[in-house]
């Protein structure tokens, strides 16, 4: 009885997460810009051009720009903007005072 359960669940998931996967594919909305280009609006708030050429131009933008902005998205600069990047939700940053007056 277990052992179909467990299946059933494992059937049960994989078909939610078809059905997920299709309905953002749905989602997208295809659009144009002013200047006439043709973009693909994703559901989670991404966009990219159509035209692949294009694309590959924003995609060296968008690195240079990480590049130069030191640390990626979702992190920080450890001490005053220098040191290596740290993620936002460190566990290490999240665990308060170790002095242990607080305990």
């Amino acid at each position: 009885m277990l052992h179909t359960a467990r299946w059933l669940l494992i059937a049960l998931c994989l078909s939610s997460s078809v059905a997920f996967a299709t309905q953002a594919a749905e989602d997208d909305i295809q659009a144009k810009t002013p200047d006439g280009d043709e973009v693909v609006l994703h559901s989670n708030g991404y966009w990219e051009f159509k035209d692949a050429k294009k694309a590959a131009v924003a995609k060296v933008k968008v690195e240079e720009f990480e590049r130069s902005n030191g640390c990626p998205l979702g992190m920080r600069p450890s001490f005053l903007g220098m040191g290596r990047c740290i993620s936002y939700d460190d566990p290490i940053l999240k665990r308060g005072s170790l002095s242990g007056k607080s305990r």
